[in-house]
């Protein structure tokens, strides 16, 4: 993650996304390897979806952070529902946590579709990258 983010950080002014379709088997190994990674750190696989889209040249950034967000929603209810189905109800705060959540989205959202250019959020990404990556290192 930490070289992750340092690419990021360096490639920030450029975009290398060709209008190309993304191959299947190339596809269906990475996202096992994201499964894989996901389940050996006990990170969401949002974290690794999004610089290996960029990576490959599978997606712009803005589409990228996008596609991301989908990931880790469904993740996140899949999740919920997990845990829902182990235990008769749901954690105490669940409902403030769910409304800080569904905010920060929005806010996002809106800073990253309309008033965020790309090269600042490459930026963005690489700092998030660099805090789960310390946080592996140091966890």
């Amino acid at each position: 993650m930490l070289f992750a983010a340092f690419r990021m950080y360096r490639e920030r002014r450029t975009e290398t996304v060709t209008s190309k379709d993304i191959p299947l088997i190339p596809a269906l190994m990475a996202n096992a390897g994201i499964g894989l990674l996901s389940g050996l750190t006990g990170t969401g696989g949002g974290i690794f979806l999004s610089p290996l889209l960029l990576f490959m040249g599978w997606a712009e950034t803005k589409k990228s952070a996008g596609v991301s967000a989908v990931f880790i929603l469904v993740n996140s209810i899949a999740g919920l529902l997990g845990f829902w189905g182990k235990a008769p109800s749901l954690p105490n705060g669940i409902g403030i946590l769910a409304i800080a959540a569904v905010s920060g989205g929005l806010i996002g959202s809106e800073l990253g579709s309309r008033r965020v250019g790309n090269s600042t959020l490459r930026i963005l990404l690489a700092f998030v990258l660099v805090i789960a990556g310390l946080k592996m290192v140091f966890a």
